[in-house]
């Protein structure tokens, strides 16, 4: 994992553990658009997540990450079927 995603993974995780659910699709729209963490930031009240230093090197990762895996793969190649902050956090170890 390059060190510019341990930060937005540990805040994903945080959510994660607080029971926090995004739809799938909608984690891969807002990742194409780049708005995913500024989303993320501002829907769970997490100044951090929308303004982190890396921020754009982690949106170029994910939009590169959507454009490569499908709906398909996300089951078969991470075991993810559910819960698109799951995914995140497996995209970025994935990394």
């Amino acid at each position: 994992m390059s060190k510019g995603l341990e930060f937005p993974t540990l805040l994903i995780n945080h959510l994660i553990d607080k029971g926090a659910k995004e739809e799938i699709e909608l984690v891969a729209e807002k990742s194409l658009n780049k708005t995913l963490f500024t989303y993320l930031g501002e829907k769970y009240d997490i100044p951090d997540l929308s303004d982190f230093a890396r921020k754009a090197e982690a949106e170029e990762y994910l939009e590169e990450f959507f454009n490569t895996f499908s709906g398909s793969d996300y089951r078969r190649k991470f075991n993810i079927e559910h819960n698109g902050l799951n995914l995140l956090v497996a995209a970025f170890i994935n990394a």
